[in-house]
Order: C-alpha cells, then structure tokens, then sequence
C-alpha cells in the first residue's frame, strides 16, 4: 500500500494531528510517529507491524497522520543519525509507549541492557523475578515493540541462537555487531 494511502486508512477525523516522517538508515527506511511531546513509533517501512503501530497509536490518540517532523521527530532524526554514527549510546526523545503491563516491564527492562550488549530472554525473565520458562512471553513482548532500536529488543538473544527480530534477522544481527564495534573503540 502506498505511504500517503496508509496514513489515511488509519487517520480519524479528529482535530488531533500526529506527524510521520521517513528516515534513511543504512538497513533500510525507518518511519518513525510523534507530536510535540513524544515519539510513539519507530519501525521499518518494510515492517509487517507498520499498519498495526498506526492502527494501535490512531486506535489510544484518537488522531490523524500528516507527513510532517514534529519537534520531538526532529530530536529523533539528530539522535538516529548519532546511533548509526556510533556517538550515541542511550536515546534521549521521550517516547510514549501503548501496551500492557507485563509489555511495559519488559521494555523497561530492555531499556537498562547496555549498550553493545546481549543479553538472553531466559536471563532477562529471570532478572525481572520470573522463571526462565516466561522467555517466550518476553520474546513477544519484544515483538510487541513500538520503538526500534530505542528499547533495544535486538539485544536479547536466544541461548541457542540471535532468536527473532519483528524486521528480520539481519537487521538485528547487524545492529548488534554495530554496536559491538563502537563499544570497542
């Protein structure tokens, strides 16, 4: 589906507006969703959870969507650049984030993991007071995600494997190994 045709599928006749604007990154386009206050989105275009993030931000904000940068969507641009320039380690833009409590705890949790790290979804269970067997729930709350690359999802890993990324693995492999090679300098 055409981009401008999404942003009207999902856009309610409502006097609220939410700017989304289309960044280049060096494994693909990001489109990334905010106002004035915060960031709610940040995704691939090429993600299948694109129209779903507008359909659950329309659904909580009651909004429209214009193709436009908010000043908080300009605040992402600088600090994306700065991540994939390797000068930034921890997003600063305020995000806003739509999901249920266990989903929260978990992106809370991912948004502690430091930077050029991993850590695995038994691990991660374990350190948020939970058995190892929730790694599967964690794992969904990861696919759950809303904000790429800002709650850091890609740095949770099977024990066995780079376990699944919502845009695929090789995104999520890259992303790891970048960080790695900045953690190094």
């Amino acid at each position: 589906m055409e981009f401008t045709e999404l942003l009207k599928k999902f856009s309610q006749n409502s006097k609220k507006s939410i700017c989304i604007s289309r960044f280049d990154s060096p494994i693909g386009k990001i489109v990334a969703v905010g106002d004035d206050d915060f960031l709610y989105a940040v995704v691939f275009e090429d993600s299948k959870n694109l129209e779903k993030e507008l359909r659950v931000i329309a659904d909580n904000l009651s909004c429209s969507f214009v193709e436009n940068k908010s000043k908080i969507l300009e605040q992402f641009e600088d600090e994306i650049k700065d991540y994939f320039d390797g000068n930034l380690r921890k997003f600063t833009v305020p995000i806003k984030t739509f999901g249920t409590d266990f989903q929260k705890e978990v992106w809370k949790h991912l948004l502690e993991l430091p930077y050029g790290s991993t850590e695995t979804y038994g691990s991660l269970a374990k350190n948020m007071g939970r058995a190892a067997s929730h790694s599967r729930a964690i794992g969904a709350a990861c696919g759950a995600n809303a904000h790429l690359i800002i709650i850091p999802c890609h740095r949770l890993v099977a024990s066995a494997s780079k376990g699944g990324f919502s845009c695929g693995i090789n995104r999520k492999e890259w992303l790891i190994e970048h960080e790695k090679k900045f953690v190094e300098i």
